[in-house]
């Protein structure tokens, strides 16, 4: 009867290791996934309530800022970058699971090839989030709906971050002979990660998509907080009523 294989880091048996490995995952899976609700909920709040009117930019919000109003159309996001960004990751996400399918046969090297793709990718699907986010019609204070979008980006951005670190070092893993057919359970934690973060940016595209004008159109109002202006002519204190002097005698 053979010994079953053990992990060349820690000499566990890989069966114990990946049990353990794949608890980690869905811890990280669910406190990330509150943290990507949370956002969600946060932009489907404020387009929905509109305090103030201050859910959507307009020209006359970005004061003398002419590279802002050059920018047309005002005040919404172009769709096609969140979903180029969406479809780019589902193909990371799919090459990634064909090397890790084919390691099941003990072909290694597809499994390095298809990482290195896969890291590629995801490179380039950084650099367009990173121009998309350069190239907003809106600054991040322009309104709820630009907070909110900026928030999301930065959201994917994180996301494919760690995604780039972690295919990487797959693909460096595989090379060294850490990850083998023996013991394929890493490659394969990061693959279910691609997978969530293929959703998680799927959520910020509907929301961006589908979600713009806000159906609020008579919104409440709360005191004097208002959509920064730097336009706006300052209030100018009313003068205080002198105290009356009575006649001396």
């Amino acid at each position: 009867m053979s010994s079953p294989a053990l992990s060349p880091t820690t000499g566990e048996p890989v069966a114990v290791v990946g049990r353990r490995n794949r608890l980690g995952l869905i811890f990280l899976i669910v406190a990330d996934f509150s943290g990507t609700m949370a956002l969600i909920i946060s932009y489907t709040y404020l387009w929905s309530l509109n305090v103030n009117n201050g859910w959507a930019p307009n020209e006359q919000t970005f004061g003398n800022n002419d590279l802002l109003k050059s920018r047309s159309p005002l005040p919404w996001a172009a769709d096609w970058p969140f979903w180029a960004i969406l479809a780019l990751t589902v193909v990371a996400t799919v090459i990634l699971w064909v090397g890790v399918r084919s390691l099941r046969s003990g072909h290694r090297g597809v499994l390095v090839g298809a990482a290195g793709i896969s890291t590629l990718i995801i490179i380039g699907t950084l650099v367009l989030q990173f121009w998309q986010m350069a190239t907003f019609p809106f600054g991040p204070g322009n309104g709820s709906y630009a907070s909110a979008v900026f928030l999301l980006t930065a959201s994917v951005f994180a996301h494919l971050l760690l995604a780039a670190f972690l295919v990487l070092a797959i693909t460096n893993r595989t090379r060294a002979g850490l990850i083998s057919s023996a013991n394929p359970f890493q490659a394969k934690l990061v693959g279910y990660w691609m997978i969530w973060v293929c959703a998680s940016i799927l959520l910020g595209c509907l929301c961006t998509t589908f979600l713009k004008a806000s159906p609020n159109t008579t919104p409440a109002n709360f005191g004097n907080f208002s959509l920064f202006n730097p336009d706006a002519p300052t209030p100018t204190p009313s003068p205080s009523a002198s105290p009356s002097t009575s006649p001396s005698p």
